[in-house]
């Protein structure tokens, strides 16, 4: 009589491996494709501005940092349950299911849109009250205003893409982000500079940029899923006869998944603002390395996102053991992905650099400090596929509480006292948000080790 297969049998491990990097690859790369295409526009914004003027690049940081993308995730973060509905319900073969998730979210993505360019109008206030200059706060409250125009026709955008990644249509998200980037380049080319007879506007225009942007990317992939041919079987031009009640849970999902979001962009959002305290340089400095950093958390994300949709499904089998596997399987590809991204940026830490900005003073700043900021890359986007994991194992609130003590009771406490207490500057501003993505990155993955051996242990018992 032959034993079950456990954990540790070669061909057991060699082959559920193999499938479980396979699925992953399938599931990660249009989302991970999409989410580049949303941060190269970024980049873009920062490396023309960059090149434009040190002093402008420290004012679009300063809007982007402080209110922009605070307020923009935690949008994002309310609208993340459409993708989970709607995949559950094209799961079923219930298309028009499908369609009534996106139908009945487009006047709800409005509402969020419109309720946080309202809370983002006040800029200039809430800039003084975080402690800014006069100058720096009326520079960037205006850069603020700009750009808070384009948060509804962002969160429309992304009521679409999620709905087809949902539907397993996620490369068309990614068609339309290369459109995008070719529009924001000329526009940025144009408003910034002062070409083909527009204004010189530097970091207003790079802003006036975003905001198109923003809206042409609502209207491509509104008149895409209303145009398709292929998507008339979801019903998307008919009513979705639905009460705001009937949906509660998709919201309560997003809620849940705001406030975890909001935790961290809160605590880099600090950080910019620690960095506009010591000064100009290290304000810039630190938009840069926002910059650096971010296309590697958008790609931890793809990967997060497919990965607890594989420990998802393991534990629908009631499979533990294959869960477990499943989230070490995400979270060595996070480690394997983001870790070769880091040895190449590390190698050429100076030309990177110097596509942002060709100010030495912020390359003189940022090169001597790299090994610090790109180790916390590597743990800053391996905590955030350890958050999805705990999400697979259908924990909405634990990341929230785990990602909150590591951002706001480690980073923020950890960067004030070494960079302003101690003086250290940006170099102690990096060192407090290493020390935090290093403890969110611990704290989940305990709880991972839990929730897996716990799981274990239940099915085992229900066995017997």
């Amino acid at each position: 009589m032959t034993s079950a297969p456990i954990i540790t049998d070669q061909h057991w491990l060699q082959t559920r491996l193999k499938r479980h990097v396979r699925e992953l690859v399938r599931l990660a790369v249009p989302a991970v494709m999409m989410r580049v295409g949303l941060m190269a526009v970024a980049m873009v914004d920062t490396a023309m501005v960059g090149h434009y003027a040190t002093q402008h690049l420290a004012w679009l940081n300063l809007a982007n940092q402080s209110l922009i993308m605070f307020t923009l995730v935690i949008g994002l973060g309310l609208l993340s349950g459409i993708i989970i509905y709607t995949a559950n319900a094209y799961g079923q073969a219930d298309f028009k299911g499908a369609g009534k998730v996106w139908r009945r979210t487009l006047p709800f993505s409005l509402l969020i849109g419109g309720t946080l360019m309202a809370i983002c109008w006040p800029a200039e206030f809430w800039l003084i009250e975080l402690g800014q200059s006069p100058e720096n706060a009326a520079a960037g409250g205006g850069l603020v205003r700009i750009l808070a125009l384009g948060l509804p026709g962002h969160l429309l955008f992304v009521n679409c893409t999620m709905f087809l990644e949902g539907i397993r249509r996620g490369h068309i998200g990614f068609y339309l982000m290369i459109g995008a980037n070719i529009v924001n380049l000329a526009l940025n080319y144009m408003l910034i500079f002062g070409h083909w007879g527009a204004p010189e506007l530097g970091a207003a225009g790079s802003a006036w940029a975003s905001t198109g942007v923003r809206w042409f990317m609502a209207a491509s992939a509104m008149l895409y899923v209303w145009n398709a041919r292929s998507l008339r079987k979801f019903g998307l031009r008919e009513p979705h006869n639905q009460r705001f009640s009937e949906w509660r849970d998709q919201r309560q999902m997003g809620f849940a998944s705001g406030v975890s979001l909001a935790a961290e962009v809160l605590a880099f959002s600090a950080l910019a603002i620690f960095a506009g305290w010591i000064g100009t340089v290290p304000l810039a400095a630190f938009g840069v390395v926002y910059q650096v950093l971010g296309m590697p958390l958008m790609i931890s994300i793809g990967i997060g996102v497919a990965t607890s949709v594989r420990v998802g499904i393991a534990l629908s089998r009631r499979d533990g053991r294959d869960a477990e596997l499943a989230g070490h399987t995400g979270l060595g590809m996070t480690f394997l992905v983001v870790g070769l991204l880091a040895i190449v940026i590390f190698a050429f830490t100076d030309t990177l650099m110097r596509i942002f900005t060709n100010d030495m003073q912020i390359i003189d700043l940022l090169v001597p400090i790299a090994a610090i900021y790109i180790l916390g890359m590597i743990f800053d986007a391996a905590q955030m596929v350890a958050s999805m994991v705990l999400r697979g194992y259908k924990e909405t609130w634990w990341p929230t509480y785990l990602q909150g003590a590591a951002f706001v009771c480690v980073m923020l406490p950890s960067s004030y006292y070494l960079g302003i207490h101690l003086e250290r500057g940006f170099r102690g501003l990096m060192e407090g948000m290493l020390a935090g993505v290093i403890v969110s990155f611990i704290l989940q993955m305990l709880r991972f080790l839990f929730l897996a051996k716990r799981e274990i242990r239940q099915q085992t018992g229900r066995a017997k």
